[in-house]
């Protein structure tokens, strides 16, 4: 064998035998800021899910505080390049979003805090020593303001430049110059030749090179004006913010509307309106929905407009975020909620029925329920189609509202839920249907005597027996004389003839007695014979005493003593 040729018995090298860069050690500076991050991040989990205001939120905002500002001081001045998935300290990656705050896997990055940082165009965040717990603790509030998705007052950016820090620099994505050209105000292009038969773009025009001491010049005059216009804009930017957002959206839209009637710029503007409902909702600021939603009602007052977009919008929500600030919020902030959604109606049911699903506290849902009974009390036809919902148990909630509205329209939705593949939808529908006359429920509790399930079997017959009539006498008559009665179980059995002393007369006697001395000589005690026996009893006519005296003198045993234990009991029942 040459020396060039490997030796077919050696081992092959393999990944394991490979040398291997040992793992460089995370600076203390690293180290820190890293869990600086994670803190951070914990404080915005903790503020969606019990509010900026809470104490437990305050109080970790308190501690990051301090926190940062030593940090600073430690190990200060701090670069951090910001992606949407990491930030990044040097050569140290001290965030990496893992998905930890997702409730499931969608809108996964949407809540790491590498992502809310990078969303608004910031790329590189940089803290200088000197911090202040003052600027530490306004940055704070700058991050959790813009946080959420639905913050759309403001973006993370701007209210970065509005603070005016004096050590937290920060470095943001460059938009692109758009060059217009003066004749026709449209852009230029980006180094192509114009369109053919377009006007030339300013990219066309012959370039006129200003002579240097011209440019150093204008320059400097206007970097002496720098300071000065510099306050002056920020003044007027303190007097825009001041008013109040809300104050200032309605009377941008009420001025709109006063100049320009048209029904296009009508149907625009609420457009915009149910824009800003739909924001106030995932923010979970019910007091400026419901002041936006009662303007949107001044400018679309049958709903034409806008009752599609706004249920669109509605349902597009991130209600899993808004259930979990409702379950951590007090009785008057979830009562605002459900009092909105009576007022909104119909285009608020997805997001009633998101919050009846996923909330984990037993008064949200029982609000929940409640708003739902007086929302749709006048037409409870749109609850109709969540009774195909695959989560039992919204279906069960949904019928239970049903019951709670009551009435005649209510009925073919419980007919529908007494189908349902769920016993215990099922169930829920039988007792809802006690809210209905009885006239109309009758038919839909006739079906459920061939049930399996003997909780639905004894409820339904207790029903039945309220108002006792022809057709449901007939209707348990057949089930008993049936060959397929003895294969039921016996506390069917029992169940149906017990149920004949309710609602039939000497008619059923007849059944009866041949249940009572079935068997004849080899006749043996059992539930069903005594169950026909009390039966006979509870009917309390002659003939029916006649029946059980005759019964005495039978052949069998247990016949005899089905018959005189009954008879103890006349009078009694």
């Amino acid at each position: 064998m040459s020396a060039a040729e490997p030796d077919p018995h050696s081992t092959p090298p393999s990944r394991s035998l490979r040398w291997r860069e040992p793992e460089r050690e995370r600076s203390p500076a690293a180290g820190d800021v890293s869990s600086w991050l994670a803190d951070a991040a914990r404080l915005l989990a903790t503020a969606r899910r019990l509010g900026v205001e809470n104490a437990e939120t305050r109080a970790l905002e308190r501690r990051l505080v301090a926190d940062l500002v030593l940090n600073v001081q430690r190990h200060g001045p701090l670069h951090l390049d910001v992606t949407p998935r990491s930030i990044v300290m040097g050569d140290d990656t001290v965030f990496a979003a893992d998905h930890s705050n997702a409730p499931t896997g969608e809108r996964g990055l949407e809540r790491e805090l590498s992502w809310i940082l990078h969303r608004d165009g910031l790329r590189a965040l940089k803290l200088e020593k000197g911090l202040t717990e003052a600027e530490a603790a306004t940055f704070l509030d700058v991050l959790l303001l813009a946080a959420p998705g639905d913050a759309t007052d403001e973006d993370l950016v701007t209210m970065l430049w509005e603070s005016a820090f004096a050590h937290v620099g920060t470095v943001t994505e460059e938009a692109n110059v758009v060059r217009l050209n003066p004749l026709t105000g449209r852009p230029g292009s980006a180094g192509g030749p114009a369109p053919v038969g377009s006007a030339p773009l300013v990219d066309d025009w012959p370039q006129v090179q200003a002579p240097a001491m011209d440019a150093k010049r204008l320059w400097a005059s206007l970097r002496q004006n720098e300071a000065e216009a510099g306050l002056a804009f920020r003044e007027a930017w303190a007097r825009e913010r001041s008013e109040p957002f809300a104050a200032a959206a309605e009377a941008l839209v009420l001025a709109a509307l006063r100049d320009d009637a048209r029904p296009e710029m009508l149907e625009a503007l609420a457009a915009s309106v149910v824009t800003w409902t739909a924001t106030a909702v995932q923010r979970s600021e019910w007091e400026e929905a419901r002041g936006a939603h009662e303007l949107l009602r001044r400018l679309d007052p049958s709903g034409r407009l806008s009752a599609e977009s706004l249920t669109a919008a509605l349902g597009s929500l991130d209600a899993h975020a808004i259930t979990e600030r409702l379950d951590e919020a007090d009785v008057r902030e979830q009562a605002r909620l459900f009092a909105f959604v009576v007022r909104v109606g119909a285009p608020a049911l997805s997001l009633l029925m998101s919050v009846l699903a996923d909330s984990g506290r037993s008064r949200v849902r029982a609000g929940a329920t409640t708003a739902l009974t007086y929302a749709f009390a006048d037409d409870p036809s749109p609850l109709g189609t969540w009774l195909t919902d695959p989560r039992w148990h919204v279906v069960r909630n949904i019928v239970f509202v049903l019951g709670q509205i009551g009435g005649g329209e209510v009925v073919p939705y419980l007919a529908v839920a007494a189908r349902h593949i769920d016993a215990r939808v099922r169930r829920a529908a039988i007792h809802a249907l006690g809210q209905v006359p009885h006239h109309l429920r009758r038919s839909v509790l006739l079906t459920q005597l061939d049930t399996g399930d003997g909780r639905i079997l004894t409820a339904s017959l207790a029903m039945l027996a309220r108002e006792p009539d022809a057709r449901v006498t007939e209707a348990i008559l057949t089930r008993v004389r049936s060959p397929e009665f003895e294969s039921r179980p016996e506390e069917h059995r029992v169940a149906l003839l017990s149920s004949l002393a309710d609602v039939a007369s000497d008619q059923a006697l007849p059944a009866l007695e041949e249940l009572l001395l079935r068997g004849g000589w080899f006749a043996k005690r059992s539930a069903e014979r005594t169950a026909a026996a009390r039966a006979i009893v509870r009917l309390a006519t002659p003939a029916a005493r006649e029946v059980l005296e005759q019964g005495l003198h039978h052949r069998s045993e247990a016949v005899r003593e089905a018959c005189d234990e009954a008879l103890s009991q006349w009078g009694r029942t």
